[in-house]
């Protein structure tokens, strides 16, 4: 799992589809498909993506990570549009299109309202007819004007490419097969099953993905947490097309009268495609001496878990302080679906400071309080993924992974 985003899982299940393939628009009938290896699917999908075309359709997802709460409701009320990017992940149904060279497009609708996503050419936005606000999203929190900071480009948002990153990704993770075949937004599509590998000590049970037999698009992602036979998240297309549409779509204008308002972009993996964007450079993760020494010099003292922990240190990363966001560290301890991301940030808007606010939102019953080195801690508790946050001084702190309660509760209390 990237020790960069603790819940980038969560981000690729919201939105499941892939631009990549070839134009077609016939539903495909029930002739089996031919007989392929895991390692040759992930080859196809990978060589797809190369040469991009559009896709589109109704879409559909659904969020069980806190079964029978009433979370969607605090967003706008039951049959409502979200009307903030946190509302889509509680799940809801839509239209998506994505078209190489031009952008992404998501609606919402909902019992009198819509909410709109568009990454075009005129950058990010997102618009609530409910409220009447448009969203700009820039690279750097704090900006109050498009020039004040870089656009993100439409490549950064595309959550079709997204899916097949992390597809790729978290195969390496785990055990791969090829599980069966079944007819997805009317295509015959392979079933791509990825499971954690032997003796991983996660609450992740398996990744479901039914992958276009034809195009190799990635039509439907289910997560299953161990033990359960119903998916805790799940997305995909309900019905699919591959004809080009107006490039128009993908231009956004605030109405008139809305209000407007520029934030940061919310941080998720690279998705670019077809070589639009050049490749970040990749830094290697520093070991912790050098993490120490890093946040040291920028003001932040980590603490960190004893060398009797229960996961093993496997590499770290700090930035400065900047944009309003105070120094912050992050810290990955153990490999694939088993790990632990423990977060450091000084300041209330740094990345766990954030987060810990979220969570203190959240209504009752959903989180347990407990003490930690005689400080409070929330914990927030899943099938599928456990936090725990907590401040000690100026510092705040936040573990998380898709492992046990009690795993992380050991590793945390092991915090020094």
């Amino acid at each position: 799992m990237s020790r960069k985003y603790l819940i980038s899982f969560v981000l690729a299940a919201l939105v499941a589809a892939a631009a990549i393939g070839v134009a077609a628009s016939r539903a495909q009938g029930s002739t089996p498909l031919p007989s392929i290896s895991p390692a040759g699917l992930l080859a196809k999908v990978a060589a797809a993506a190369k040469s991009p075309v559009p896709v589109s359709g109704n879409v559909a997802w659904t969020n069980g990570l806190i079964p029978g709460s009433d979370v969607a409701s605090l967003l706008g009320g039951q049959g409502s549009a979200p009307n903030s990017l946190a509302g889509l992940a509680m799940g809801g149904s839509g239209r998506l299109w994505v078209q190489p060279g031009d952008g992404a497009r998501l609606e919402v609708q909902g019992n009198g309202s819509d909410f709109i996503v568009v990454g075009g050419k005129d950058g990010i936005w997102s618009y609530s007819s409910a409220t009447g606000t448009a969203v700009e999203y820039s690279h750097a929190a704090g900006a109050t004007a498009p020039s004040v900071s870089p656009r993100p480009s439409a490549a950064a948002v595309d959550p079709l490419a997204g899916i097949t990153t992390a597809l790729q990704r978290f195969a390496s993770t785990g055990t791969v097969a090829v599980t069966g075949q079944q007819t997805v937004a009317g295509r015959q599509s392979y079933v791509l099953t990825i499971t954690p590998a032997a003796g991983a000590t996660t609450t992740f049970g398996s990744a479901q993905v039914a992958i276009d037999g034809a195009t190799y698009v990635p039509l439907q992602v289910q997560v299953f947490a161990k033990g359960d036979t119903t998916p805790t998240l799940s997305a995909g297309f309900t019905s699919v097309s591959y004809a080009k549409n107006d490039s128009s779509l993908f231009s956004f204008t605030p109405p008139s009268g809305a209000t407007v308002q520029h934030k940061a972009s919310p941080s998720m993996p690279s998705a670019t495609s077809g070589g639009a964007e050049p490749t970040p450079v990749k830094h290697a993760p520093l070991t912790l001496a050098q993490a120490q020494a890093k946040a040291r010099s920028y003001g932040l003292t980590l603490t960190v878990p004893a060398k009797t922990a229960v996961l093993p240190f496997e590499g770290a990363t700090v930035t400065a302080a900047r944009g309003g966001h105070g120094a912050s560290a992050i810290l990955h301890y153990g490999r694939g679906f088993g790990s632990v991301v423990l977060v450091e940030s000084t300041g209330a808007t740094g990345p766990s400071g954030g987060l810990t606010q979220q969570l203190a939102k959240l209504p009752g019953g959903l989180l347990t309080t407990t003490t930690i080195g005689g400080a409070q801690a929330h914990e927030l508790s899943t099938s599928l993924v456990d936090v725990i946050a907590w401040q000690r001084g100026p510092v705040t702190l936040l573990a998380g992974g898709m492992v046990p309660s009690s795993t992380l509760q050991q590793f945390v209390a092991g915090v020094r």
